[in-house]
């Protein structure tokens, strides 16, 4: 029974790295580029990662207080550490953002600025980020972000968390004064 378990597998992985062999992007013609991502391409029939230092787009970011700091992804593929600028623009004025804020990444990765941001209002916010270098040269095209923020939800989070433990706090003192008078009474009789 494990014989015919094992050969039985060894046909399925067989059978797999056949269809893998033949998977459209072996298929594709000599010297094809098709783009998968900002960060990534396929040349040849191989995953290949572009030179250059940019901004990843990343998932919508909610910001639940009045002051933080959101993430923004620089990645670098040069061989060699590079100092940027990372700017970022609001289409509205729901929140206040820095001039510009100074990153240094290392050759071969992947970094979080920590952008301050300031909450005034709530509501949904499209942010541009883009890069450029001491000069002001802008470097790579400009990414859009989209934010949405709640900055009073942390505030009403913790007005119910209080209540919520002022109200168990409450139940559990008024259960133990009634034990210990059922157990007075009980003990004195």
């Amino acid at each position: 029974m494990r014989r015919l378990l094992a050969a039985g597998s060894a046909m399925i992985l067989a059978a797999g790295i056949a269809i893998v062999g033949s998977s459209p992007a072996s298929a594709l013609p000599s010297k094809s580029v098709v783009a998968v991502s900002p960060s990534s391409e396929i040349v040849d029939g191989q995953w290949q990662t572009p030179k250059g230092i940019f901004v990843v787009r990343g998932s919508s970011i909610n910001l639940v207080s009045r002051e933080s700091k959101i993430p923004v992804r620089i990645q670098n593929n040069y061989d060699t550490e590079l100092r940027v600028h990372v700017h970022i623009r609001a289409n509205n004025n729901r929140v206040s953002l820095p001039k510009a804020v100074e990153i240094v990444v290392p050759a071969f990765t992947t970094v979080n600025a920590q952008v301050p941001v300031q909450a005034i209002a709530n509501g949904e916010v499209a942010l541009e980020v883009w890069l450029t270098t001491f000069s002001g040269i802008k470097i790579g095209e400009s990414v859009g972000l989209e934010m949405q923020v709640n900055a009073d939800i942390e505030f009403v989070m913790l007005l119910g968390f209080g209540a919520a433990v002022l109200t168990l706090g409450t139940f559990g003192v008024i259960r133990t004064l009634r034990k210990n008078r059922r157990t007075l009474a009980e003990a004195s009789v």
